[in-house]
């Protein structure tokens, strides 16, 4: 993984001058006019490694990837631009079943798409939101009733720091799952909830978002889910990049185990 930051502030001078955030041959534009911005989405299947950011030279602007002109009185001469997590939970989904034998602590370490944000500055208008590879829609829960609209995203499940394999356009969630129950939990698929999160960067610009603790300790339908307000000290030292999406109370969230684990 490069190095290179893909997220901060960019300035646009006035003379239609032109960014682009790519990864392959997936590419988001920025133009800027007088009194507008222009953005292209080109969308490619195969996915990379690293973001680079340039002029756009090697894209052509196609009429059906323009999603738009973006208009204002006139135009700042700036945006800022960062990676933001999924807009609503995302389902992992590990190669093999996992299973939590009773009173055994675990941590697995998730990967999740991210989303390219981009705003203008200072007035923070939103002028983009969009996933480098949107995963697919799939419904989790017991029932059509019981649940909830999630993204699907199989992922290896990674259970040591040094194991996991990290993109630019990717963050990582370290969950901390207790199983205090008699008997084994077996996880097919977990709900990861990275809407509720932040998202840090460490000094590698490698991503990671807040920790999440579960614990399953009785026979209650019901699950705690806690999201750690403050971060594991392997991970930093991190800087704060983006807020999440929802809010929670307290950074709890209660949660059916039948809606949380699969």
């Amino acid at each position: 993984m490069s190095n290179n930051i893909w997220w901060g502030e960019f300035t646009f001078d006035d003379s239609h001058e032109k960014k682009c955030w790519s990864v392959g041959q997936r590419a988001i534009l920025i133009k800027r006019k007088a009194t507008e911005w222009n953005i292209w989405n080109i969308e490619n299947k195969e996915e990379d490694q690293d973001i680079v950011v340039s002029a756009g030279e090697n894209f052509a602007l196609e009429s059906d990837a323009d999603i738009g002109r973006f208009l204002e009185k006139a135009s700042s001469d700036k945006i800022k631009v960062f990676p933001k997590l999924a807009d609503r939970s995302v389902i992992a989904r590990p190669s093999s079943p996992l299973t939590i034998l009773a009173g055994e602590k675990v941590q697995l370490f998730i990967s999740t798409p991210i989303w390219f944000y981009a705003e203008t500055f200072p007035s923070a208008k939103c002028l983009v939101d969009l996933p480098f590879w949107r995963p697919s829609d799939s419904w989790f829960g017991s029932s059509t009733i019981d649940g909830q609209l999630c993204y699907a995203k199989y992922t290896s499940a990674k259970t040591k720091l040094e194991e996991l394999d990290l993109h630019p356009h990717r963050a990582t969630t370290s969950i901390t799952v207790i199983n205090s129950h008699n008997k084994e939990l077996i996880i097919n698929r977990i709900n990861v909830p990275v809407n509720y999160l932040h998202l840090y960067s460490d000094d590698k610009n490698q991503l990671w978002t807040s920790g999440i603790t579960i614990e399953r300790n009785n026979e209650s339908a019901d699950i705690e889910l806690i999201i750690e307000r403050s971060v594991s000290v392997e991970f930093q030292p991190l800087t704060a990049i983006s807020s999440p999406r929802e809010t929670s109370e307290h950074g709890k969230l209660i949660r059916r185990i039948s809606n949380l684990f699969g």
